[in-house]
């Protein structure tokens, strides 16, 4: 009988991830007239666009990694379909869902948009564009066939960062080979790797236990080494796994660790703790000194309660089980007592979320002399215009003058034929005042702009 092997391949634990966001273009709206026999002025019907697909984030507490999302960081949704004549829209493009581990935290710019805490919690991450309108949002009384319609807005297209830091309410926390993987495991369902070599644990581990009919998740991170906080060993890569825990359990090996005696041991990790954030210096924490089966147990833990008389100590052995039921009896009743702290505020609940531009706009120079004009409305509109219509560029000169363009660009000392950027565009600026009524000529003549052609 032919044997066949067992392949596992386990995805590495990834908690950072780089993601490039396009959500869906609007569909270009469409200038069309209703011709039919026997139907004298039929007038406009062409249909809008349809609405461009939006990219959401939905946690899932059925994934523990960021792995597959870093593995495939170009996220894009749908564009939408363009209007057509006789009045039909074209259809909005599908949205986009990627899921996530509960506890992701989404940020751009540095700034957090969103926390997802709860499985099914969803963010919209990206908005897809709006349809453009067809030529029948513009029939008026005075214009009864309207030329113009309006190319779809752009989606959003930005890059943001995706960090995870697990949700549990108890940390597991102390040098290497204390006993926090054995712990773990006694106590959950967990089955961290246990070895009698340092840095056995490489990644956060984290389970759930049960303990009198209370449940509540338990984490543990590799063990913390002196100057953790700045880089040394392996656990400043994932002391931010524990910041959201209610409750610090600190575990003591009675033969300290290397020349540390446990003491001291117990002060390095402190120091560690506030260094790298002094919420961890704040949490409660309860040391438990493992290995109670060792002979200098019963020594030690009397000289760490002289030493440390405001700590609650325990004397446990994870291997055994001795004093672990204590132990929990304490953490079930100190659980409800303490509240989580609100590390990452959403988005637009406070200066740290992440705020999108406003409307206006600002004149600057580039090094060439060009007038360079930045808003977020002024370059959507810009983006929306289709300059294949003479009527919308007409329009386009209007709205100039009504948000005050031309004025702002006259002050800042724009002279004739002097060149306007815009987004993508390039314009030739000029102060003619056009007659009420008059077609004349455009004061924006509109020049492609280098970059769309090359040098």
């Amino acid at each position: 009988m032919t044997k066949i092997k067992d392949h596992r391949i386990f995805a590495s634990f990834i908690d950072v991830a780089h993601i490039y966001l396009k959500a869906g273009d609007g569909g270009n709206g469409a200038s069309s007239f209703r011709r039919e026999k026997y139907i004298p002025y039929g007038g406009p019907d062409g249909g809008h666009g349809g609405k461009g697909g939006s990219i959401w984030l939905e946690a899932s507490a059925n994934i523990t990694t960021l792995a597959e999302i870093a593995s495939h960081p170009h996220i894009t949704a749908q564009n939408a379909w363009p209007g057509g004549g006789k009045k039909c829209d074209g259809h909005n493009g599908e949205d986009k869902t990627v899921y996530v581990p509960c506890g992701t935290v989404i940020k751009r710019e540095g700034a957090v948009m969103a926390d997802l805490k709860e499985h099914g919690q969803r963010f919209m991450v990206a908005r897809g564009g709006r349809g453009g309108r067809g030529n029948t949002a513009f029939k008026t009384r005075f214009n009864t066939a309207p030329k113009i319609s309006e190319n779809g807005e752009p989606g959003d297209k930005f890059e943001a960062w995706l960090e995870l830091s697990v949700l549990a309410d108890v940390g597991l926390v102390g040098f290497p080979n204390a006993g926090k993987s054995t712990l773990l495991a006694s106590i959950s369902s967990a089955r961290p790797k246990i070895a009698d070599y340092p840095f056995t644990t490489l990644n956060p581990n984290i389970g759930i236990v049960t303990h009198k009919g209370k449940s509540f998740a338990a984490a543990d991170i590799p063990g913390l080494i002196e100057g953790a906080h700045e880089g040394k060993g392996l656990g400043d890569m994932f002391l931010k796994h524990i910041l959201r825990t209610r409750i610090l359990i600190h575990l003591v090996d009675p033969r300290g660790f290397g020349d540390l005696k446990p003491e001291k041991a117990i002060r390095v990790i402190e120091k560690e703790l506030k260094g790298y954030h002094p919420l961890l210096g704040k949490k409660t924490t309860i040391l438990a000194l493992n290995k109670s089966d060792l002979p200098e147990a019963e020594q030690v833990l009397e000289a760490l309660q002289k030493k440390f008389k405001k700590k609650e100590i325990f004397l446990i052995s994870a291997f055994t089980g001795k004093g672990v039921s204590k132990l929990l009896d304490r953490v079930i009743k100190l659980l409800p007592t303490i509240k989580a702290d609100d590390l990452y505020q959403a988005a637009g609940e406070g200066s740290a979320a992440y705020k999108k531009p406003q409307g206006g706009f600002v004149i600057g120079r580039d090094d060439r002399g060009t007038y360079v004009v930045r808003g977020a409305k002024i370059e959507k509109l810009i983006a929306m215009t289709n300059f294949a219509q003479p009527d919308s560029w007409d329009r386009l000169r209007r709205i100039f003058k009504t948000i005050g363009l031309d004025k702002a660009l006259k002050k800042a000392g724009a002279l004739e034929k002097n060149l306007v950027r815009i987004a993508d565009r390039e314009f030739e600026w000029s102060d003619e005042s056009l007659p009420m009524g008059k077609p004349g000529k455009f004061a924006y003549k509109y020049r492609k702009h280098e970059e769309d052609y090359g040098d």
